[in-house]
C-alpha cells in the first residue's frame, strides 16, 4: 500500500497541468482517473505545485502549509502566528510579543530567513494579525487595530492611522494588495500602501454602488447604477466608460484580459467593453455565469423548459450554444464546480453525476469521469509562479 501511493506521487509532476481537485478528490482530468481519495484531507483555497522542492504549496485561510506529493502535511508557516505575505510571495509579516516582524521566505526550504522586528510599540495581536493586514508591500502595510486602520512603516517602524474605514471588501483591494479603492462622499479616492495620502477624483452622478478590478492596472466601477468608470493606475486617471441600459448595483467577473466585466441588477445582465466603450443588454437569465477565454461566458441553467436547460456559452458578438442538455451544479451561495486549466486551454466542470472537460470554444467536449455524489468545487493545482499569486 505505501509503496503504491509512493508510485501515484512520484508520477503526479508528469501529469500536471492535467491534475486538479474535484471536492477533496485529486483526478487526473486527461483520463478522468482518481488518483487521491480525501487528497489533502480538505478543500484549500489554492493549491500549487512548487517543483524546486517537489512539494505543494497550499494556501488556507490562516497562513500557508506544505504537503507532499502523497497528500501528507509537512509544514506550515505559522501555527500560533498565521503570517500575512506580500502578493509576489517575497516577505512575510508576521507578530511576535506584539510587534510586527519581517522575514524573507526560502520557499524551497519553507523557512523564514533575515528576520528582523519591525515595530516596538507591542500592540499587535498574533492571533488576528493577518487576517486584519488589508494592503501589503515590502515597504507597508494597512492593519486594523481596534477599528483604526493604521500605516505601519516597515523600514522605521512609525505607524500612520488613516481615515480609511475599518470594515474593508476584498474585492475593493487590487490584485497584487497594494491599493484599496473606494467612495468617500463626492469623491472616488485611491490608496496606495506605498504613498502618504491617498489620491481623490470628482465623480457625477451619485454613489458607487460597486467597484470590480479588471487587472492589476484597472479598475471599473458603476456610479449611481447609471454610469460605468475605470481607474487607470499607471495613467492615474478615472475615465467614464459607458452609460448602463438599466439600473444596475453589481460590477462582478471581468474576461481573462480584462476588456470585458458584467454588471447586473439581479434579474438582467449587461457587458460593458470598456475598450470599445459600449454596454450590451446580454439578455441572458442563468444560475451562475463565468469568464472561460477572453471573449467567451459559460452559464448553467437549471429551469424545467428543456429548450433552455443545460451549459450554455457565449462569445460575445455571437450567439449562445447550448453545449450539455445537463446544466453545471450551481451551490446556494451561487458557486459551482468550474475550473479553467489554463497553461492546456480546457475547462473542467460537473454536473450532478458527472466531470466534463471541453475546449472555451465548446469544441472537444467530453464525459471524463462519473460521480456518485455531486461536488462543490473544482480547482486546478496550479504551477508556482505562473499566473496571480
Amino acid at each position: 500500500m505505501v509503496e503504491e501511493i509512493k508510485k501515484k506521487a512520484d508520477a503526479l509532476p508528469d501529469k500536471l497541468g492535467w491534475l486538479a481537485l474535484v471536492g477533496g478528490d485529486l483526478y487526473d482530468i486527461s483520463t478522468g482517473e482518481v488518483i487521491f481519495k480525501n487528497w489533502l484531507r480538505g478543500i484549500p483555497m489554492r493549491v500549487f505545485y512548487y517543483p524546486e522542492s517537489r512539494h505543494l504549496m497550499v494556501q488556507a485561510e490562516r497562513g500557508i502549509m506544505r504537503f507532499g506529493l502523497d497528500g501528507k502535511q509537512d509544514g506550515v508557516m505559522g501555527v500560533e502566528t498565521p503570517p500575512a505575505f506580500t502578493n509576489d510571495g517575497s516577505q512575510a509579516m508576521y507578530v511576535k510579543d506584539g510587534d510586527i516582524w519581517i522575514a524573507g521566505i526560502d520557499w524551497t526550504a519553507f523557512k523564514f530567513i533575515n528576520e528582523r522586528q519591525a515595530t516596538k510599540y507591542g500592540q499587535f495581536y498574533a492571533q488576528y494579525f493577518s487576517v486584519n493586514v488589508a494592503l501589503a508591500s515590502d515597504k507597508a502595510c494597512l492593519v486594523n487595530v481596534q477599528s483604526k486602520q493604521l500605516r505601519v512603516d516597515l523600514s522605521t517602524g512609525d505607524l500612520q492611522q488613516t481615515n480609511i474605514t475599518p470594515h474593508i471588501k476584498a474585492k475593493l483591494r487590487s490584485p497584487d494588495c497594494k491599493v484599496l479603492v473606494g467612495d468617500d462622499g463626492e469623491k472616488f479616492f485611491v490608496y496606495d500602501i506605498d504613498k502618504p495620502e491617498p489620491t481623490l477624483f470628482p465623480k457625477n452622478g451619485g454613489k458607487v454602488s460597486d467597484v470590480q478590478w479588471l487587472n492589476n492596472d484597472r479598475c471599473a466601477f458603476i456610479i449611481g447604477g447609471k454610469t460605468v468608470s475605470v481607474f487607470d493606475r499607471k495613467k492615474n486617471t478615472v475615465e467614464e466608460v459607458a452609460t448602463l441600459p438599466f439600473d444596475c448595483q453589481k460590477i462582478t467577473d471581468p474576461s481573462m484580459d480584462g476588456r470585458y466585466v458584467l454588471c447586473n441588477n439581479g434579474q438582467a445582465l449587461v457587458v460593458v467593453d470598456v475598450e470599445k466603450k459600449t454596454a450590451e443588454n446580454l439578455g441572458i437569465e442563468a444560475d451562475h455565469i463565468g469568464w472561460v477565454s477572453h471573449d467567451t461566458l459559460i452559464y448553467s441553467r437549471e429551469i424545467p423548459d428543456m429548450k433552455l436547460r443545460g451549459t450554455w456559452i457565449k462569445t460575445i458578438g455571437s450567439e449562445p450554444q447550448r453545449v450539455l442538455a445537463e446544466p453545471y451544479l450551481v451551490g446556494y451561495d451561487k458557486s459551482a464546480p468550474l475550473a479553467l486549466m489554463r497553461e492546456l486551454g480546457v475547462v473542467v466542470f460537473a454536473t450532478r453525476n458527472g466531470i466534463f472537460r471541453m475546449k472555451p470554444d465548446g469544441s472537444e467536449l467530453r464525459e471524463v469521469a462519473k460521480l456518485k455524489q455531486p461536488v462543490g468545487r473544482i480547482q486546478a493545482v496550479e504551477m508556482w509562479g505562473k499566473g496571480p499569486q
